[in-house]
């Protein structure tokens, strides 16, 4: 009982920030992300007659205990529920880009989409289910909620829901609709998802955050699916500005982002100013995403070299498939 799938990691367009339940990690509103395809996460997942669960991230196994390992292994253990199975667990994951390189660039959607993608497929589930998303974008999401839209790709939309049932992501639209180039810049930084997710709620700008966010989302999915590439980027650079100052105005003022962070935001400006119609997004760390038309990216590209950054070219990606 073994299989491997590829999943990429996403942007997230709208963003979701904290949680209500973070076991079932259900968040306060709705959120929108769109897969990039230069980018993924390989994971196989083997049940068999092993001593103890085990999963390999990057060539190292997973501290037993430790917040990852649990994280992984609730996915583990509701496809163990669902399939009915008591056999112990090996998942072996590689990121396409090391941990170390970059933070913010979605890894742990698309690990969370490939672990639950392999881990359904090792236990046979497709064979009652068929390869059912729906099912799979649940499962991922007690991962990470991000986790849920990967699975989905393209552009996805993850429904807040209630409870299990109810909290899962969707495709609302593909490239067909809004194909969109995208470079990314990435940016290391030690900060943990986690500690921001906990810390954003003692904000006091919170509440006003979800009716922002709840007021805004339906007018970003009307955008995707017309193809108006201007005006999804512009609401996604607003929702940056606020998932970050949202992010310093908690309990413990975390600043998420880095110098580079706004090297690069300034420059994009700059380029607006000129007449090149690029936007900046960010995620909960410091890694920059730029986007624009695809046909703009060779020059926003070199705008983004010339400041001695780092650079990735990448276009819209597709949900978790098996290899």
């Amino acid at each position: 009982m073994k299989a491997t799938a590829i999943a990429h990691p996403m942007q997230a367009l709208l963003k979701y920030h904290g949680l209500i339940d973070k076991e079932l990690r259900i968040p306060f509103h709705d959120s929108i992300s769109v897969n990039v395809d230069a980018l993924h996460t390989k994971t196989t997942v083997e049940f068999g007659d092993f001593e103890q669960d085990i999963v390999m991230m990057n060539g190292k196994e997973m501290v037993e205990g430790g917040a990852a390992l649990r994280r992984c292994l609730r996915v583990i253990d509701r496809v163990r529920e669902l399939a009915e199975l008591t056999e112990r667990c090996r998942a072996v994951s590689e990121n396409s880009l090391s941990y170390s390189e970059a933070k913010g660039l979605g890894f742990s959607s698309a690990g969370g989409a490939a672990l639950a993608g392999a881990a359904f497929k090792a236990a046979n589930l497709d064979e009652r289910y068929g390869w059912d998303l729906k099912i799979i974008s649940r499962i991922a999401r007690r991962l990470a909620g991000s986790a849920s839209r990967s699975v989905a790709g393209e552009y996805a939309r993850w429904y807040t829901g209630k409870d299990d049932e109810s909290s899962y992501a969707e495709k609302i639209a593909t490239k067909s609709d809004l194909d969109m180039g995208i470079l990314i810049v990435p940016v290391p930084s030690d900060i943990r998802t986690e500690d921001v997710h906990s810390d954003v709620t003692t904000s006091p700008f919170f509440e006003a955050r979800i009716k922002s966010a709840n007021m805004r989302i339906g007018e970003m999915e009307t955008a995707i699916k017309a193809g108006n590439l201007e005006k999804v980027a512009h609401l996604v650079e607003i929702d940056s500005l606020e998932l970050h100052g949202l992010t310093m105005t908690g309990k413990h003022g975390l600043i998420a982002y880095k110098p580079e962070s706004i090297q690069v935001i300034t420059e994009v400006r700059k380029m607006r100013q000129e007449g090149i119609p690029a936007y900046f997004s960010m995620q909960t760390g410091p890694s920059v995403f730029i986007n624009t038309y695809p046909e703009r990216i060779p020059e926003v590209q070199e705008r983004i070299g010339s400041l001695g950054l780092k650079t990735i070219r990448t276009g819209i990606g597709d949900g978790v498939r098996i290899v």
